[in-house]
């Protein structure tokens, strides 16, 4: 079919329309043929339309055993658009089905990936690969293999991103106090976040905890000012202002404080946030570049199938996990066999 339209496109020109379309065979190789589609396709009678494609040579690319036939014997009229939209979905769907993208269309093992909020072309995606051998089993052995996760970061900086309430604050102080506590790391505290009423003291409060420096800074200059005076230590943590994806204005500002400075930034996103939304919050922080990908309120999430979704579209590798409130418990570095299992859970 593909081939067809592409053939039309090229006779005919990009203001062909289709008249109809039906499968056909090739009689003379007997019950050994292979089917055929004939598609009937017109322009309107133009006098440039004609000279350039009906008259002269063209006319010598009309053979029987094309299946391109402009109708040029009887006048000619434009198809309505809605109807032509039609045609078009229809001959898609028809291409799709000889792919076998629907092979598994109403399948019980497609309906429970779907349900565990994975989107639903990437569970046509894995179940096409497996094919015939798609089970259960085989989806988490494929999926183990293909999410992409990853603790270790070289940077020293690390930067937190993400809209307001996802848990920056809450999450880089688990960090924080896994570095010096169990890693036995110097670890400094910044944030940027001078907007949100109690954040400061927040962050000082986890800090006089640790044990660790704490300074809060409002312009890019005293940024660079606070990571000359942590220069010493072994990671530099950073809270950002948590605002809409939709200001305009956030994001060129955000990025005025990383340029020349070698960082890791890092995504949050809660687990139960809906694809729409994750789309939009992912383009919008990606101009700043996004290293890796940290999952909040894991515990918050009937299904976290959006974890999974999320990195085979975006590839951007899972850090870390969130699934409470405790600081430092509820915090583990991400693994895919995990994530997967988590995902799919009981699924026969």
């Amino acid at each position: 079919m593909k081939d067809v339209l592409s053939q039309i496109k090229d006779d005919l020109g990009s203001e062909a329309v289709i008249i109809s379309k039906r499968e056909i065979r090739d009689h003379a190789f007997g019950m050994t043929a292979r089917p055929m589609i004939e598609v009937t396709a017109a322009i309107d009678y133009d006098a440039a339309i004609f000279g350039t494609h009906i008259k002269g040579p063209a006319l010598s690319v009309i053979a029987p055993q094309t299946l391109v036939k402009p109708r040029i014997d009887e006048p000619q009229t434009h198809i309505p658009v809605s109807e032509e939209i039609v045609e078009l979905k229809a001959m898609m769907k028809e291409i799709i089905a000889q792919t076998g993208m629907n092979v598994h269309k109403n399948s019980s093992l497609r309906n429970s990936l779907m349900r565990r909020g994975i989107r639903a072309h990437l569970v046509d995606i894995l179940l096409n690969k497996l094919g015939k051998d798609a089970r259960i089993e085989t989806i988490r052995e494929l999926l183990q293999k293909v999410v992409r996760t990853n603790s270790a970061v070289e940077e020293k900086v690390w930067v937190f991103l993400g809209t307001t309430g996802v848990g920056k604050t809450t999450t880089m102080a688990k960090i924080a106090a896994r570095s010096v506590l169990n890693e036995g790391k110097s670890v400094g505290l910044i944030t940027l976040d001078t907007y949100r009423i109690g954040a400061i003291d927040q962050g000082r409060i986890y800090a006089k905890i640790l044990n660790v420096p704490f300074i809060s800074v409002t312009t890019a200059a005293e940024f660079r000012s606070a990571l000359a005076q942590l220069a010493s230590k072994d990671v530099i943590l950073v809270d950002t202002v948590g605002r809409s994806p939709f200001c305009s204005d956030y994001i060129p500002q955000l990025g005025q404080y990383f340029d020349d400075i070698a960082t890791c930034k890092f995504l949050l996103m809660p687990v139960a946030t809906r694809d729409s939304e994750m789309n939009t919050i992912t383009k919008t922080f990606a101009k700043l570049g996004i290293d890796r990908m940290i999952f909040t309120k894991e515990d918050e999430a009937i299904h976290t199938g959006s974890m999974i979704t999320h990195n085979l579209l975006y590839r951007t590798p899972i850090s870390y996990i969130t699934n409470g409130q405790r600081v430092p418990e509820d915090i583990e570095g991400a693994c895919s066999s995990k994530i997967v299992e988590r995902c799919l859970g009981d699924i026969a």
